[in-house]
Parts: C-alpha cells; sequence; structure tokens
C-alpha cells in the first residue's frame, strides 16, 4: 500500500506539472500572436508613411507637422541632386541651416569610426547625388545629426537599397546598421519619379527618378517590452541566426523548467533581422512545487502506516496550480500603441488596454456586453451608417476594417479609425477569442495634408518670384530693342511739336494742320505709354492673375516686344495663326514670358550656328487639337544634342556658357500651372520646336457645346 501512495503522489505532481507547462505555453502563444500583429502593423505604418511622403511630382514635402512613433527615428524625402546644381544646393542648404553643408561620404571601409565626424570627407564629382538633407524631426544633437549630407547613392549602406528601389518602384530595406546609441536600426526607402508616375523600363526609371523617401527604424522600439515584462527579445541579422522553431508544451511534463523560444516570421526582404520572442524558465516555482508534493505525499504515508495512529489523517484539499504568468497577456497588449480590444465568444469585453478605454471614451469598458458599451465603430455605406464589429464576429474570419471607419466615443464624438479583427482559434481552429485592434489616423492624414499644402503654397510663391527674376532679366538682356521701341513714339512726338511751333510761328497758321500735328503727338505718347506699362506689368511683382485670353494675341504681343532684336539679327518672322480659336485660361503676362523665352532660345540657337548665306527664320504656329489648343515656335538652326534633349528642361541645366539654366524651367512650371505641357524635339529638316498645348476654356467657342456632345 505504502509503494501505491507514493505512486499517487508522483501521479499528482506529474499532472500538476503538465497543467502548468500547458497554461504558460498557451499564455506564450497568446502573447507570441499579438507581438506578431504588433510588429506586422508597425510595417504597415512605415509603408504608409513612405507613400506619404513620396510626392506626385519633382516638389516634396519638406516636414511632417505630426508626431511620429517612438519606433520611427527620422522620416523625410531626399533630393536628386545632378552634378551641375551641387553648388547651388549646398550653398542653399548652408543657409538655410545657418552652418555649412556639404554632400559628403564616408570613405574608411574598414573600421568601426564612421559615427565620427571626423572620418567624413567631401564626395567627389559624380552625375548625380542623393544626399541626406531633409529630416523630420530635424533636432540638433540629434541620432543622425552626423549623417547630413550622406551621399545615400554611394554609400555602402543604403546604396544597395536605393538602387533597388528605383529599378523596382517597391519599398526596399537597407542593411543593418548601428546608431550612436548602439540601438540596431535599419532605413526603409521609397524612389519618386517625374511626374508621379513609374515609368516602365528600367533605364527610363533610372534616369527620370526625383527623389527618395526614407523612414529610419529603431529596431528596439518596434516592439517595446515593459521593464517587467517575463517576455524577451532578442535581434540579430538575417544570415547570424536560423529560424528557430518553438519548444513544445505537449508530452514535456516539466517544460516549465525549459525557456520558451519563437522567430517571428517576417519576410527578409522587408526586415533584414531576426526578431525572436523567448520566456525563461519559470525559475523556481516548479521546483517548489514539485518538492511541496514530494514532501507532503511522504508526510501522507508515514502517517497512514505507522502502527500506533488510531487513524488516519483527512486528505488535504487539492491544491491549485499556481498562475505565474497570469499578467502576461496584460503586459503585452499594454506595449502595443494601438487600442486593442479581446472579446469573447460571447460577445464580452474580456480585456481592454489603456489606449481603447482613451479612444473610446469609456474607462469602465472591460467586464461589458458589446449590447451595453457606449460607443460604436461603423462605416458610411449608401448614405447610412453600418456596423462593424456584428459583421465582423458573425463571419469569424480575419479581416481589416473597411476603409473610412468611424469610431464614435462615448461622449459622441468622432473620429476616423483602421485597425484589424483577428479571431484566436484552438487546435481544432475554433474560435475562442476575438481580438480588435484599431488606432486614429484622421489626424495624422489632416496633418501630413496641410504640411503638404504648406509647402506647395511656399513653393509657389517662390516660383512666382523667381518667374519674376526671370522676366527681369529677359527685360536686361532686350534693353537696346525696349530702348529703340520707346524712342520711335518719343521721336514722333518731337517732330510733331517741332512742326507745330513751326507753324505757330506763321502769321496764318492752318487750325487743320495744327490738330492733325496735336493729335498724331498725342496718339505717339499713347503708344509710348503702353510700351512702358507692359514692361512695368512684365516686371512687377503682382499676383498672377489666370483670365480667359486669345493665344493669338499673346503671340502677336511676344513678337511686338522682340520685333526690334529680331530686326537686329535680320531673323526673318512668318507666322501660321489659327482663326476662331476658342480662349485658354491663363496669366497674359506670364503666357508672354513664355513664348518671349522660346522665341530668344531659338534666336540664341541660330546664332550658334555658322552660316554662310542661308538667313535665321523663325517659324511660329496656332492650331486646334481636339480640346487643347498647340502653340508651337521653329527654328532653322542647329537643333538640339540627343545627349542634352532630355535635359532641356532640368533646373540649372544650361549649354550656355553665360546661361543659368532657369529659363525653360521657370516656363515649362507656369504651362503646367495652367493644366498644359511644355515640349521640345528636333526636327528632322533640321533646327528644333519647343510647342506648349493648353486646354481650351469650356464655352469659350461656338463649336465647344457641340464637341462635347
Amino acid at each position: 500500500m505504502k509503494w501505491l501512495f507514493w505512486a499517487l503522489c508522483l501521479l499528482l505532481c506529474y499532472a500538476l506539472a503538465t497543467q502548468l507547462a500547458g497554461y504558460r505555453q498557451q499564455t506564450f502563444d497568446q502573447a507570441l500572436q499579438l507581438n506578431q500583429t504588433l510588429l506586422r502593423r508597425q510595417l504597415d505604418y512605415t509603408a504608409l508613411l513612405l507613400q506619404q511622403l513620396t510626392p506626385m511630382d519633382a516638389a516634396a514635402p519638406q516636414a511632417l507637422n505630426a508626431e511620429l512613433p517612438a519606433f520611427v527615428v527620422a522620416a523625410g524625402f531626399q533630393h536628386k541632386i545632378d552634378t551641375g546644381s551641387r553648388d547651388a544646393f549646398e550653398v542653399q542648404q548652408s543657409y538655410r541651416r545657418r552652418a555649412l553643408f556639404l554632400i559628403r561620404e564616408y570613405r574608411d571601409q574598414s573600421s568601426d569610426t564612421w559615427t565620427e565626424s571626423s572620418a567624413w570627407f567631401p564626395a567627389p564629382a559624380r552625375s548625380h547625388y542623393i544626399p541626406l538633407a531633409n529630416l523630420f524631426p530635424d533636432r540638433p544633437g540629434g541620432r543622425l545629426e552626423y549623417l547630413q549630407g550622406l551621399d545615400l547613392a554611394a554609400d555602402r549602406f543604403f546604396a544597395a537599397a536605393i538602387k533597388a528601389a528605383i529599378s523596382s518602384g517597391e519599398i526596399q530595406a537597407s542593411k543593418p546598421f548601428t546608431y550612436r546609441d548602439g540601438a540596431p536600426g535599419l532605413a526603409f526607402v521609397r524612389a519618386a519619379y517625374t511626374g508621379g508616375v513609374l515609368p516602365d523600363t528600367t533605364a527610363e526609371r533610372l534616369s527620370q527618378v526625383s527623389g527618395v523617401a526614407v523612414v529610419f527604424v529603431d529596431l528596439r522600439q518596434l516592439l517595446p517590452l515593459p521593464d517587467n515584462s517575463p517576455l524577451q527579445l532578442s535581434i540579430s541579422a538575417a544570415p547570424d541566426m536560423p529560424q528557430l522553431a518553438s519548444v513544445p508544451a505537449a508530452g514535456v511534463p516539466f517544460s516549465a523548467l525549459q525557456t520558451l523560444r519563437q522567430t517571428l516570421l517576417v519576410p527578409e526582404p522587408v526586415l533584414p533581422y531576426v526578431l525572436q520572442l523567448s520566456l525563461p524558465a519559470a525559475g523556481w516555482l516548479p521546483w517548489l512545487l514539485f518538492g511541496g508534493a514530494l514532501l507532503g505525499s511522504g508526510m501522507l504515508s508515514r502517517r497512514l502506516f505507522r502502527p500506533s495512529a488510531p487513524a488516519p489523517e483527512p486528505a488535504l484539499p487539492p491544491v491549485a496550480a499556481p498562475q505565474p504568468l497570469a499578467a502576461l497577456e496584460h503586459i503585452a497588449l499594454q506595449a502595443m500603441d494601438e487600442a486593442v480590444l479581446l472579446l469573447s465568444v460571447r460577445n464580452q469585453v474580456l480585456y481592454a488596454n489603456a489606449r481603447a478605454m482613451a479612444l473610446t471614451g469609456d474607462a469602465a469598458l472591460q467586464g461589458k456586453l458589446l449590447d451595453g458599451v457606449d460607443f460604436g465603430i461603423c462605416y458610411p455605406r449608401n448614405q447610412r451608417r453600418v456596423h462593424v464589429l456584428p459583421r465582423l464576429i458573425e463571419k469569424k474570419v480575419r479581416a481589416m476594417l473597411p476603409p473610412g471607419s468611424i469610431l464614435i466615443d462615448a461622449h459622441g464624438q468622432e473620429c476616423e479609425i483602421e485597425g484589424e479583427f483577428i479571431p484566436l482559434n484552438d487546435a481544432a481552429n475554433v474560435a475562442v477569442r476575438y481580438l480588435l485592434s484599431f488606432r486614429h489616423v484622421g489626424k495624422l492624414r489632416q496633418d501630413m495634408v496641410a504640411a503638404l499644402k504648406a509647402s506647395e503654397m511656399q513653393l509657389k510663391k517662390h516660383q512666382d518670384e523667381l518667374a519674376r527674376v526671370a522676366r527681369i532679366n529677359t527685360l536686361g538682356e532686350m534693353s537696346s530693342g525696349v530702348a529703340h521701341e520707346i524712342n520711335q513714339p518719343l521721336s514722333a512726338i518731337m517732330s510733331y511739336n517741332e512742326a507745330c511751333l513751326a507753324m505757330m510761328d506763321d502769321a496764318n497758321p492752318d487750325p487743320v494742320l495744327l490738330r492733325i500735328s496735336l493729335v498724331s503727338s498725342v496718339r505717339q505718347a499713347n503708344r509710348a505709354g503702353q510700351i512702358i506699362r507692359r514692361l512695368r506689368e512684365l516686371a512687377s511683382r503682382k499676383q498672377p492673375e489666370v483670365a480667359p485670353l486669345n493665344i493669338n494675341d499673346a503671340l502677336r504681343s511676344a513678337l511686338d516686344l522682340t520685333k526690334n532684336e529680331l530686326a537686329a539679327r535680320e531673323v526673318i518672322v512668318t507666322t501660321d495663326l489659327a482663326e476662331g480659336l476658342p480662349q485658354v485660361m491663363a496669366d497674359s503676362i506670364q503666357l508672354e514670358q513664355v513664348i518671349i523665352n522660346l522665341i530668344k532660345n531659338a534666336v540664341d540657337a541660330m546664332t550658334e550656328k555658322n552660316r554662310s548665306d542661308e538667313p535665321m527664320r523663325i517659324f511660329a504656329y496656332s492650331e486646334r487639337r481636339g480640346r487643347h489648343i498647340r502653340l508651337g515656335i521653329r527654328d532653322n538652326g542647329t537643333g538640339i544634342p540627343e545627349n542634352i534633349l532630355p535635359h532641356v528642361f532640368d533646373p540649372f541645366y544650361s549649354s550656355k556658357s553665360e546661361g543659368m539654366g532657369l529659363g525653360l524651367t521657370i516656363s515649362q512650371t507656369i504651362i503646367e500651372s495652367i493644366g498644359g505641357r511644355l515640349a521640345a524635339r528636333n526636327l528632322e529638316t533640321g533646327g528644333a520646336e519647343f510647342s506648349l498645348t493648353v486646354p481650351v476654356l469650356k464655352n469659350s467657342h461656338p463649336d465647344a457645346k457641340e464637341e462635347q456632345q
């Protein structure tokens, strides 16, 4: 009988140890699933941030007015800088920072001193650079301050990712690196292209890339664990750690004495690290349970089989298995930045973290049934709102919240959210709990949209000022022709007045001749006033006034302003202007500025050509093409070299030794601001053609209604 009781005690110990190990494994699996979800959400947020940082054209937002999560060290859009624009870019950045700024690189590839500023040198001449210059937050003494000016396109940590991002158009991750404080990190990059459209071929993508959006990440903050959490997170580079399977609890009675570990599943191209979550052995608690059970069974056996004992002692009540990891699920959920609700199959809120209580406005949310909560999640559909949670619980499948989902809190306040519904299934694939995670995204998007609009307004202001400076520069180049244009009516006024004075000396002056002379003098004065008024308008700082106008009138005005310069250079001008063209919406001064710039470029191109007896000719035409009007300027010069043709509209790119390379860039910006397009091509007969195409104003032509039908 004594051995029978010993066997029962051993079976009791086995059962208690197995129960503890099973509970421990189940809790670890739940924490693992929650952290896996958190990791995926953090990476999704990074992808969203990269998408919002990537501009639709060459003008990119310079800052973000939104609070970034803890795992994002900094983010920003980095422009591609050609070698001809390097000096101007460095001067601009130095002026903005009030400190010297240089495009740099790290040359000592063999040492670990790359975090020291003394190891950096100015980058050598290259065809282009992608310098790290725009970061948010941009704090003095920040973790990335020593990287300012780094040419990302040629760096050993970032060059491969940037090249792959430009070639593929997808998000790429850099090589793993370490911050100055020793934290493991990496950068996610995404390329942006001119026009906001992904080119078809790799060669076109490499030539049309305008820059890259970069997000620097601190891997320790991807899965933040509280200091008192029993969980441990280990991080290593992907090649250094194999994928490890979890330690199973089933069939191992004393697995509570073992360390549980599991590698989080993340595709290697997305995250070149291995993140492993582990739970150390339970410590002394299983040993204490085992020793107490043996001691109790021994004492019970001794009392039962002692001869002098009149009766055995009554059996002790069964001891319940302790729950040392009851708070593990709470710790994992509280570590998430998102609102988290854990629901039972009976639609009861089993758990709600602090973020969920704050967003829903219900501090006593835990323990309530969904039918009795004071908040709701719905989305608009057919001008009515449909509640989301009952439908998701009914389907029992994993799903994202519908786009545009609205959270209505206990106080009736509404905010836009995004999130995910996840059924937690048991071994039989039956849902035993539901996990709902969501976050407020409305404020982030509003802040980013406001920052983008402010950046666009500032850029438009700079473009208008730059266009005014270009007009003044054009007037300076046309000074001799302008002086001759004003001198003609002034000379005529002087001649008419001298004739009047001479007639006044006669004994009987002819009043008819006097009147004719005075009227002619007034007419010439008005002509001089119109010339001066047009020159003042070209050089004025007033805001652009977009109004309906006839594009032929703008062309005639531009030819009238340049006719003296064209005549001085013996340029023959012919026109073929379509009659009855509908009006277009544009600023007359800016449109004349574009046409004058195209005419001057044509004259300069023909002047460079070695001519004998061939005269210089300019052919200007206008025509209607469907819903657009096209105006073109052709010359019989040398044409545009094939290697320069793709870059004629690039800023600071000029084939002239004295040119700034801004005229065509400003002209393209003006035409694109009214929905048009400026293009250049070489003619088969020789020479080049610049053409601008702008949309017609609706209902401005008798045939417009018929055309729309």
